[in-house]
């Protein structure tokens, strides 16, 4: 019997010594996650939403994949208006519509890539998101001799892969704070009443070409804007030279200096 006894307790042990084992393997692990969570979390990579500017500067901005009927009277408007504005072109757009490419460079607006088919970078391999933007990078070079800098996701879908990706082949990659929704086709007066009320000093604004309202709402939008003193540029110049920083709404920013040792 004490020896039955001996054996059942060596078992307990065991058991107990496995548990113990599992219990600190479970917190490890758990502890591990933590970690990788925080620092994904750090490492979080950011497109520039907005500029932090003292001026009353804002830049519109207009995605170019559908396509090209309401581009003549755009580009008379803004001529008009003495708006300098940024078309960001899908490739197989410009493949087709090439002429208007040429117009929009010729009026003096800025050009960006905006991928070659409009396919979800998230779900990209990076090899097939490098190809997306050489393709387009190449139809404009041809066609204006120079390939973009600035570049804007496929419907705006992003995560920090995508990102650092496309900074590490040179872009700085764009995406806007106020969106006029234009493509779920509003009233033209719901497009002027949200852009107008939404855009701050150094706001990106987002249009598309070939959007039903866009061109009845982009009158009343420019003059609203000018009411509230807003004045126009393109994405280029109103981004910040120097060094910044992008905080975790995508707002570009001036670097703070850090204080030398020595002088203080």
């Amino acid at each position: 019997m004490k020896q039955r006894y001996i054996v059942v307790e060596k078992r307990k042990s065991v058991w107990i010594l496995l548990g113990a084992l599992v219990y600190t393997a479970v917190i490890l692990l758990g502890l591990r996650n933590m970690v990788v969570s925080l620092v994904s979390v750090s490492d979080k990579e950011l497109p520039i939403y907005s500029v932090q500017r003292d001026e009353p500067l804002i830049a519109l901005t207009f995605n170019c994949a559908w396509d090209e009927n309401d581009i003549p009277q755009l580009l008379e408007l803004l001529e008009r208006e003495d708006v300098a504005a940024t078309f960001f072109l899908v490739g197989q757009w410009i493949e087709e519509y090439p002429d208007s490419v040429r117009q929009i460079t010729e009026a003096g607006h800025e050009i960006g890539n905006h991928s070659y088919s409009h396919v979800d970078f998230v779900g990209a391999g990076e090899e097939e998101i490098r190809q997306q933007m050489e393709k387009t990078d190449a139809l404009i070079r041809q066609l204006i001799g120079v390939a973009p800098k600035l570049a804007r996701v496929p419907s705006g879908s992003y995560d920090s892969r995508v990102i650092r990706l496309l900074r590490q082949e040179g872009y700085e990659v764009i995406q806007w704070d106020v969106d006029s929704v234009d493509w779920k086709k509003p009233p033209a007066e719901e497009i002027v009443k949200k852009v107008v009320g939404k855009a701050q000093n150094g706001s990106i604004v987002l249009f598309h070409s070939g959007a039903a309202t866009t061109m009845e709402a982009l009158p009343d939008v420019i003059a609203g804007l000018r009411e509230k003193g807003f004045a126009f540029t393109t994405v280029g110049n109103l981004l910040l030279e120097g060094e910044t920083v992008i905080d975790h709404t995508g707002r570009q920013m001036p670097a703070e200096k850090k204080a030398d040792p020595e002088k203080e």
